[in-house]
């Protein structure tokens, strides 16, 4: 049997491609970041949180993939960095929110964590810390560590079923 999670991500996914951008972002934050989400949830600026998505250069990742991106290079480090940093201050998102949102928007470039991914691989939640997580990642992807990842789904995805599995507590 699916498990409901794993619904509510494919839900969100196709409110996005269905052009319901909102809808499906604020799916995954109330099911998947709902432990800081719920207490935001009154107060929530929904038209500001709409302004700091259009100045999100989501575009520039959009043909982009995770496996094949060389994560030093200055403009790629300046770009996750920024929508990183602009996602993760605002009230009811932080660094967990972000992450979701980053990869709602682009699926195929970039990571989800939480706080036990966070603990696990030993980072912190700034900007630089998100980049080297992405970086760590795909260091690790690429020797193999991650197993059989499930070919059906997005690389970013399948790690982080991964990690969900092995340092997550759902």
């Amino acid at each position: 049997m699916e498990e409901v999670r794993n619904k509510v991500y494919n839900w969100s996914l196709e409110l996005l491609k269905e052009g319901k951008e909102l809808q499906g972002i604020i799916l995954m934050l109330s099911t998947w970041n709902f432990a800081y989400f719920r207490y935001h949830i009154k107060t929530f600026d929904l038209t500001n949180f709409e302004r700091i998505l259009r100045e999100c250069d989501f575009e520039y990742f959009r043909d982009k993939r995770f496996e094949d991106t060389d994560f030093n290079d200055e403009i790629i480090k300046s770009k996750i960095m920024q929508i990183y940093q602009k996602l993760s201050e605002i009230i009811g998102i932080r660094y967990v929110g972000a992450t979701k949102i980053m990869h709602l928007k682009c699926p195929k470039f970039f990571m989800m964590w939480d706080n036990k991914i966070i603990y696990h691989y030993k980072t912190g939640t700034s900007p630089e810390d998100y980049l080297n997580f992405m970086k760590k990642t795909q260091e690790l992807y690429k020797k193999g560590e991650f197993g059989n990842l499930d070919k059906e789904i997005t690389i970013p995805r399948a790690i982080d079923i991964y990690n969900m599995d092995n340092y997550s507590e759902l």
